[in-house]
């Protein structure tokens, strides 16, 4: 796999990572838009953004499990690696639950209904709030500690 990757990367992770995230903020958005105009193919898109950012979300979670072993995490970064991953599992978690529940409500035609499609949309915001802290700490990572960038020659 490393034979894959270009020199300049430490690991796959941070050319998965943003996949997860834009397919997610793009589900919420969609989502926002499916309650103004309630157009069926913005409710058919909406779901599946949301099983594939739920699939996305769970491969880039194993790949930031294996990063950061094979990266150097400065001592002085290391309480902020473990509270990205932290995070990172929430986030993972929660939105694996939500589309869960989403399918199934989608499957029942339940998610038509204008109150549960507002509980849904807020709950998918609720969502990236998660998202945005766990980006937070990996761009702290990155930018403030350095983890996993090497100093060019």
């Amino acid at each position: 796999m490393q034979n894959l990757l270009p020199d300049w990367a430490p690991n796959i992770h941070p050319m998965l990572v943003h996949f997860p995230i834009a397919l997610l903020i793009t589900a919420v958005f969609l989502d926002f838009l499916y309650l103004v105009w309630k157009k069926d193919w913005l409710r058919n898109s909406v779901m599946t953004l949301f099983i594939f950012a739920a699939l996305a979300s769970f491969v880039t979670y194993l790949s930031g499990r294996q990063a950061v072993d094979s990266v150097s995490v400065p001592m002085n970064a290391e309480l902020t690696a473990s509270y990205h991953a932290d995070w990172a599992l929430y986030t993972l978690l929660y939105f694996s639950l939500y589309t869960a529940v989403r399918t199934f409500l989608f499957w029942k035609k339940l998610d038509i209904k204008r109150f549960i499609a507002i509980l849904l949309f807020l709950a998918g915001l609720a969502g990236s709030g998660l998202l945005a802290k766990t980006a937070d700490l990996g761009g702290k990572l990155v930018y403030k500690y350095g983890v996993g960038t090497k100093k060019v020659k």
